[in-house]
């Protein structure tokens, strides 16, 4: 069959938007040969062995339809974002991109998706088998390759959300503006999202336009991590790193318009004591002649994953954002502003709108005022910046849009039947941190507050009590400091049908943190104990590897559960009152600490329920804040109650050691 034919014949099959956009994948490929094959995948497979063990995800799927790949820029990209988030709050997540990466390095990453793949006739036909009604759709600019995926979106019933991320009208939209495309996305969209405030009017504006009418419209800027981009981490010194009297750092794209050049340049120029460290692809060849006229305090450290980033930003005294001000500047809502606060970073900025008031963020337009910004020494704001971290998170942005699209997970079995304990122990530095995350995310659960102080001495009992004197959060005493007595006594103290335990280091993201376990209980029947941290046994009956040894912390990205793990953490764990009274909750040999929520993982079991481990939970967890881990005292302690809790149940059920995995049981079939 002639190529003539080909076309021809696909046409007739697919009309003339999906032959033209056939072909433009095709010439595209000539032209951009597409580097990033080899890190498609089509599904994940799981060993035999292990299926019974496991439950599937069961929220609607969430299809993330963006530009580029997962892996480009390190998969620091907003669509990359959104889609772990979506998936770290157990959605099964999709990623479908419309052009091959032009990065001179790509990264093999964790990619935490069950799918990855580029818009071509077979990822399009797995869209069609895949998306079902209610799963949500969520596209990233108004591209002609988007026009089938759309169509399928619009065919299945599901819920579409169109992001304005940038002002395609200028040079931006070059490659995937298109109007007609633009409508069609408007009209079918549930919901729109505009990423800065000039996105949102101009969204207006288009509505008016198109003679539309109105639609749910969310401000929804770029956002952080903070789970990774955490300041109180402690990270070693990048060796790449160059620093000076005043160490700076940049990194994102470096090829665009509007990049400043000159700002850098200049700033560099008036102060060779200074460092200027660029993150990013340099090797284009445009930036050939900009690069070779940089001044020698200029070092360009080319790409990086976005897992080094917190490292670099740890050891720097400003990140810079020089972005022109202008048709595009002004709409940009730059993604890396909020990873640089959330480090606790001062920021050099030009003047963008999006950005005016953002903390320890200064202003300037010319290398010479971004000179009298770093000589006025600015102090840094550490409690403004927490706060516009937790209010600019990605599980926030993810929380935000589910509440627009999905009403019906304000509906939840835990409402008004859930009690959370904490247990503090000398932990002023971050409980109040964690009991507040619980209360700011409580509109779904309103859900009990209470926490069990274990005897602290540093002050943070008597400025709990201060704190919550208005009944937010029931304060108690413990008599010692015992992890098992104390949350036994929270228990006792309760009300809720149901008890999660969380840590003193442990606080909360998005209004819908408990939805993956509310999931669990709705599809696993003899459920006894939910828990995010899970570990295994060695051959000596000792808890060995935990979940954190394994790549993706030991679920398939399209797994909601499992239990073939040998116990579970308490921080983070779910039981219901009557199984909690059922087994005598904690046993209180084990106190002050170690093994007894590996204990109570066995009472359960012992009792016939499932202990399911389930890693999609809204929460982060800051780990070692409570215990002095490593050290002689607590490694005696560990091996004694070890040795109480091995011959304690080698006597009662010896089977329950069974699992001692400690190897991967799935894999991706990777595309070519």
């Amino acid at each position: 069959m002639s190529k003539l034919e080909k076309i021809k014949n696909y046409y007739e099959d697919n009309g003339l938007i999906g032959t033209a956009t056939w072909l433009f994948v095709k010439l595209s490929d000539r032209v951009f040969p597409h580097k990033g094959a080899s890190f498609d995948f089509g599904e994940v497979r799981i060993k035999e062995t292990s299926k019974e063990y496991l439950t599937y995800k069961t929220a609607p799927k969430v299809f993330i339809i963006a530009s580029i790949p997962y892996y480009d820029i390190g998969g620091g990209q907003r669509c990359s974002q959104l889609a772990k988030t979506f998936n770290k709050m157990g959605f099964d997540t999709y990623y479908y991109y419309a052009f091959p990466s032009s990065e001179s390095k790509l990264f093999h990453i964790p990619m935490p998706m069950s799918y990855h793949k580029y818009i071509d006739r077979d990822s399009i036909e797995d869209m069609r088998r895949n998306a079902k009604r209610g799963d949500l759709v969520i596209f990233e600019s108004p591209s002609v390759k988007f026009a089938e995926i759309l169509d399928i979106a619009s065919e299945r019933g599901c819920r579409i959300i169109y992001e304005n991320i940038d002002n395609w009208e200028t040079s931006l939209g070059s490659t995937v503006y298109d109007e007609e495309m633009l409508v069609k996305l408007l009209r079918a969209s549930s919901a729109l999202v505009g990423t800065a405030k000039p996105l949102v009017e101009q969204l207006k504006g288009y509505l008016v336009k198109y003679g539309i009418g109105e639609k749910p419209i969310l401000y929804l800027p770029n956002a952080v991590d903070d789970e990774l981009f955490c300041a109180l981490r402690v990270n070693d010194k990048p060796s790449d790193l160059v620093t000076g009297d005043v160490t700076l750092l940049y990194y994102g794209s470096l090829w665009g318009e509007w990049f400043d050049w000159d700002i850098v340049t200049g700033l560099a120029s008036r102060h060779p004591e200074y460092s200027f460290n660029i993150i990013g692809d340099s090797s284009h060849s445009t930036l050939s002649a900009k690069i070779k006229s940089c001044p020698d305090n200029v070092h360009f450290l080319g790409l990086k994953r976005q897992t080094e980033l917190p490292a670099y930003l740890s050891h720097v005294d400003y990140a810079m954002i020089p972005f022109k001000p202008g048709e595009i500047g002004d709409y940009v809502s730059p993604l890396k502003i909020f990873e640089y606060i959330s480090m606790y970073r001062r920021v050099l900025c030009t003047s963008l709108p999006d950005v005016s008031g953002y903390p320890n963020m200064y202003c300037g337009d010319t290398a010479e005022e971004w000179e009298k910004i770093i000589e006025a020494d600015y102090p840094l704001d550490t409690d403004a910046a927490d706060s516009f971290s937790e209010d600019n998170s990605w599980s926030n942005r993810v929380g935000e849009m589910l509440g627009a699209v999905c009403p019906e997970l304000d509906e939840s079995v835990f409402k008004d039947k859930l009690s959370v304990i904490f247990l503090n122990y000398n932990n002023k530095n971050i409980i109040f941190k964690s009991v507040n995350s619980v209360l700011k995310y409580n509109r779904v659960y309103n859900a009990e507050v209470i926490v069990v102080d274990n005897g602290s001495t540093d002050g943070s009992y008597e400025a709990l009590l201060e704190k919550y004197s208005d009944g937010r959060a029931k304060i108690l005493r413990n008599e010692k400091n015992g992890c098992s007595s104390g949350r036994n006594l929270g228990v006792a103290n309760s009300s809720g049908e149901y008890i999660l335990f969380l840590d003193s280091d442990q606080w909360i993201t998005n209004d819908y943190w408990l939805l993956p376990y509310e999931n669990v209980r709705a599809s696993v029947p003899d459920v006894g104990l939910i828990g995010w941290a899970a570990g295994f046994f060695n051959k000596a009956n000792k808890a060995y590897h935990v979940v954190d040894s394994f790549p993706y912390r030991y679920m398939p990205p399209n797994a909601l559960c499992r239990y073939d793990i040998g116990y579970l953490g308490s921080g983070g764990m779910l039981i219901t009152r009557a199984d909690f009274d059922k087994v005598d909750g904690f046993d209180t040999f084990y106190d002050p600490t170690c093994y007894e929520d590996t204990d109570l993982s066995f009472k359960v079991k012992n009792t016939g329920k499932k202990v399911l481990y389930c890693p999609y939970i809204g929460l982060i967890h800051l780990p070692h804040q409570t215990t002095n881990s490593g050290s002689d005292a607590h490694t005696k302690l560990m091996t004694e109650k070890q040795e109480y809790f091995t011959a304690k149940w080698m006597k009662e059920n010896p089977s329950l050691f069974e699992f001692r995995k400690q190897s991967t049981d799935y894999n991706y079939k990777v595309l070519s």
